[in-house]
């Protein structure tokens, strides 16, 4: 199956709330082995909301809306949809009983708006919400699947979960889908893609380049576990060759938690200066639980007096070649591996700006020392 994702909502569309069902539907729908064709975000407007439906049932066979299912005024998602498949609106009786139980559980009547959410579409299937009022909806057309979810994160997932989930499966099939993570650091994505090209081509593979690095998600799709299990270590295992060094973990094997496992299996220790990141690197390493038996310590040295006083930088240094230079960041490594008395120091001194740089130190210049 293919399916089109749409996200009704002018507070959406506005930026005042950050869509998050799509990302969750997409996900999901993957699992089950459905590919997401697209996913558009559109205001309460019906004429948006029936332009967005021509299109879904053109180009998929599954169509999920999210949103506008609300008891207000500005809730029309439900009309809009019933209108163009000309299905009428009916009170179902059992529905508003329930709207009802909702509000007396909470000892608070029922506000007579609510009503409107007990009107059903003919010959339409009501995907029960456990968690609110609005409860989803699920069409079966000759071209499409159509289904209608609340907006409200929570009870989207689970009218998903306890609804719609089951029913793809039963419509699509059972498949197994297996994705893995491979961590990749030092190579940029147009490089790593030179390396890869060859195998891109035939697997599914997806580049994800973001500041630390670039990770490949590769997926598989089997009738069986064994063999998606099988196939995905042979895809994941060629891949890891091909990148060789620029290699670092896979899944949740970041690169400080391998820099960790590393530390522990040579039974070394680290110890940490820096300047212009102010503490960032320390908190990377720290974030692993049991960092304690690897990472000594270390110390944010802003200012020159800190460099001089705490990790016996040489005066000199700062004063011929600046602190923003590769002197500076040896003396501050080996400083704090002394100080410390650990196996290992690292160091880090740069100019972040906005100001500070100079016509032979730009914004962004950083040495490391090792």
């Amino acid at each position: 199956m293919k399916a089109e994702i749409i996200v009704i909502g002018n507070e959406i569309v506005s930026g005042f709330i950050i869509d998050t069902n799509s990302s969750f539907l997409s996900s999901e729908l993957l699992k089950l082995g459905i590919e997401v064709r697209r996913k558009i975000v559109i205001p309460d407007i019906k004429n948006e909301i029936l332009k967005s439906l021509k299109e879904g049932i053109e180009m998929a066979d599954l169509v999920i809306f999210t949103g506008g299912l609300g008891p207000t005024h500005d809730d029309i998602t439900k009309m809009s949809i019933s209108s163009f498949l000309k299905r009428r609106l009916v009170l179902n009786d059992n529905l508003l009983l329930k709207i009802k139980e909702h509000f007396r559980k909470k000892e608070v009547e029922m506000p007579q708006v609510n009503t409107t959410q007990a009107l059903i579409p003919q010959r339409s299937t009501i995907l029960d919400n456990p968690l609110g009022t609005a409860p989803g909806l699920l069409f079966e057309e000759e071209n499409a699947v159509i289904i209608l979810l609340p907006g409200v994160p929570e009870e989207m997932k689970a009218i998903f979960n306890t609804s719609v989930r089951p029913y793809l499966e039963k419509k699509n099939g059972k498949k197994v889908i297996l994705s893995k993570i491979i961590h990749t650091t030092g190579i940029s994505e147009s490089s790593l893609y030179e390396l890869l090209k060859d195998i891109e081509k035939t697997e599914n593979l997806a580049f994800l380049p973001f500041f630390l690095g670039v990770d490949l998600r590769v997926t598989v799709k089997s009738v069986s576990l064994k063999n998606a299990q099988d196939e995905l270590k042979r895809k994941t295992d060629s891949i890891i060759d091909k990148v060789g060094d620029y290699y670092c973990g896979s899944d949740d094997e970041t690169l400080e938690r391998v820099v960790g496992m590393l530390l522990l299996m040579q039974r070394k220790t680290l110890s940490i200066a820096e300047s212009c990141t102010a503490g960032l690197l320390m908190k990377r390493i720290t974030d692993i639980p049991g960092s304690s038996n690897y990472f000594v310590g270390g110390v944010v040295s802003y200012s020159n007096d800190a460099k001089i006083q705490i990790l016996k930088v040489d005066k000199k240094d700062l004063k011929q070649k600046g602190a923003v230079s590769s002197e500076v960041a040896i003396g501050m490594a080996e400083g704090v591996r002394n100080l410390l008395k650990a196996d290992y120091g690292i160091s880090i001194t740069g100019i972040a700006g906005p100001t500070g740089e100079t016509k032979d130190k730009p914004i962004g210049l950083v040495h490391i020392g090792f």
